[in-house]
């Protein structure tokens, strides 16, 4: 059964010009964790993988969340020889245990301080709850001895996605200007880069000498010719005296709106009302309930803050013309452009009409970071007009209608998607991921139906475009509503777009026994089909495609198959029998990353040969 078209009560938008190829290229390397300077931030670790002792989600009902676990206000460098404090709060946690540089066991939050560090040391946590455990680390650097540089952090509101975002540092007291500008050339530069798995943005630098500096932030720095003056902009600048301790510098918010108990704003609704272009609205941890809110300012930056915010709706969002919380569409609708969702929790979003959603997006180039939707009639649904950013995050058993029409995540017509380290599962009657957008990259993602999903598609891309899916865990449960899992075109190829397919290093399994992998609608101009396992009974390939170096057979070689764990095993015939995938429409085809539990990614290993499938085969 398959979705209708999604018709909107109000079309009242512009859609932004699609984003040029360089800028593009700048938001699918962003977020991938590392960087410059050695600011690894918050990485998980590689064996933190699903298992068979992972407990599976309830099959129905609310599942219990799997606890949250985050590293607050921890430097990433340190100077040689000094001591540093870290501290880490959970939530739904009810015992966790440290490794790496501490030893024993933890409470499930407070801070420790750390002896002199002489080399860089990497400190881990994993926490058990009832949903599930969850597993974070904190890598600090530490300078050379007889060194220092300068660190810190940015808030993400402003960092620019589609441009190169760095701080750079002047010797003295000066008036920051451009590489060759009249300042001077800056002594040092630092990229600032995305912690992986987080929504977090630091940088740090190389060695600088002892002495006064002016550090200043830029997200224009993609524009600056070193052989000419330009006109950049830079934000937050400050005199800093480095010692041989080093120094911090953040960069921090312009205009910060607080929502919770005892907080300025008691609801979000009521901080929708205030909030202005550019604001950052942190919304303290906990259940809002029914707490409906229209979003109509460009960018803005709605952050839960010591976990997630939680917007549970606990009845119907009815339609009254003029109300933002009766405007029958979702929890959240983001009308104004550039917003940006971190660290939220959607729930429960039902509307009269049974298309009801946790986000219904509506403006153009909307980021979600790190957030969770589940039990909602859609997780998220509405346009990908400009570009569409999801990662880190959760989509689970959403589709409460009866229907058909609802969805974990369902993008209407629209220029670009990015759906990166997530994990979506357990969808009802509707699609794990269904995207019309002109171009879609599904990256390192897990999306399944597990034991007791019902979705329709795991992935349905209804009217072509061009697409990449690689790196990605699909699975097809015994209990779904379509026997394809990823279709192609399924509703049309629509006109004015290029209807190229790149299907390449994903391993897909089929619990479902029989079916079709890849459904591919006649007319597609090129589908490479490369380096993938299709495990189980079914079809591979239905419609026009060049199959590579596939492995199509009931004996994958993975680990724990039964529990989703899709690592090779040494016997695996997938092993070192891939093909270099080269490059499709000028997007390089090899596999960097691959998925990690939960809705994050590492590098993917490299031995000079490659696997097939998502994961390369380590010991």
């Amino acid at each position: 059964m398959d979705a209708k078209r999604l018709t909107w009560p109000e079309k009242r938008f512009h859609r932004a010009a699609p984003l040029s190829a360089a800028a593009l290229l700048a938001i699918l390397l962003t977020g991938c964790g590392g960087g410059a300077g050695g600011a690894d931030g918050l990485a998980l670790p590689a064996t933190n993988s699903p298992s068979g002792s992972t407990p599976l989600p309830p099959s129905s009902g609310t599942p219990t969340p799997a606890p949250t676990l985050t590293f607050s206000a921890n430097p990433v460098t340190v100077a040689a020889g000094a001591n540093t404090t870290l501290s880490w709060s959970t939530t739904d946690a009810t015992a966790c245990t440290a490794s790496g540089g501490w030893i024993g066991s933890k409470t499930t939050a407070g801070s420790q301080q750390v002896g002199a560090l002489s080399v860089p040391t990497t400190f881990s946590l994993s926490c058990q709850g009832a949903g599930g455990s969850v597993s974070r680390s904190v890598a600090v650097n530490v300078t050379a001895a007889g060194s220092v540089s300068v660190s810190g952090a940015v808030d993400s509101s402003l960092i620019a996605r589609d441009g190169v975002n760095m701080v750079y540092i002047f010797s003295g007291s000066v008036t920051p200007h451009d590489i060759s500008g009249a300042s001077g050339d800056p002594v040092a530069t630092a990229l600032v880069t995305q912690d992986s798995g987080a929504c977090t943005w630091h940088y740090a630098t190389g060695s600088l000498p002892s002495g006064t500096y002016t550090v200043a932030f830029t997200n224009q720095a993609a524009a600056d010719n070193p052989t000419q003056t330009n006109a950049l902009t830079f934000v937050g600048t400050a005199m800093v005296n480095v010692t041989a301790s080093g120094a911090i510098k953040d960069f921090g918010a312009n205009r910060v709106l607080h929502v919770g108990p005892g907080r300025a704003y008691q609801t979000v609704s009521a901080a929708s009302q205030a909030a202005q272009d550019g604001d950052v609205i942190e919304i303290d941890a906990g259940t809002y309930n029914d707490d409906i809110s229209v979003w109509r300012q460009n960018s803005i930056t709605l952050r839960g803050v010591g976990g997630y915010a939680h917007l549970n709706a606990t009845k119907q969002i009815p339609y009254t013309a003029g109300s933002d919380q009766q405007n029958g569409m979702g929890i959240w609708v983001t009308k104004g452009n550039n917003i940006t969702v971190e660290n939220i929790e959607f729930s429960g979003a039902s509307v009269p009409d049974q298309n009801g959603a946790g986000i219904r997006a509506e403006g153009n180039n909307l980021t979600i970071c790190h957030s969770y939707f589940h039990d909602n009639e859609n997780g998220l649904l509405g346009g990908a007009y400009g570009t569409m950013l999801i990662e880190y995050s959760e989509f689970n058993h959403n589709g409460l209608g009866e229907y058909g029409r609802t969805h974990n995540i369902y993008v209407d017509d629209g220029d670009t998607l990015i759906f990166r380290d997530n994990y979506s599962h357990r969808a009802y009657i509707g699609h794990n991921l269904k995207t019309r957008a002109k171009q879609n990259y599904i990256l390192y993602n897990r999306i399944m139906d597990e034991m007791d999903g019902q979705s329709s598609y795991d992935i349905d891309i209804p009217n072509g475009g061009l697409t990449y899916i690689i790196g990605n865990l699909i699975q097809q449960g015994p209990n779904t509503d379509n026997s394809t899992i990823v279709a192609y075109g399924a509703e049309g190829l629509l006109s004015g777009r290029t209807h190229d397919l790149y299907v390449v290093n994903n391993t897909i399994v089929n619990d479902n026994g029989s079916g079709t992998f890849l459904d591919v609608a006649s007319g597609t101009a090129f589908a490479k089909i490369i380096n993938n396992i299709f495990a189980g009974g079914g079809t591979a390939l239905r419609g026009p495609g060049t199959k590579t170096t596939n492995l199509e057979t009931t004996g994958p070689g993975l680990v724990a198959i039964d529990s989703y764990d899709y690592h090779l095993t040494a016997a695996s015939p997938a092993r070192d029998a891939g093909t270099a995938p080269g490059i499709g429409d000028g997007y390089d085809l090899t596999p960097l990353r691959q998925y990690v539990w939960d809705a994050n990614s590492e590098v993917r290993p490299s031995d000079g040969k490659l696997d097939i499938g998502a994961y390369e085969y380590a010991p």
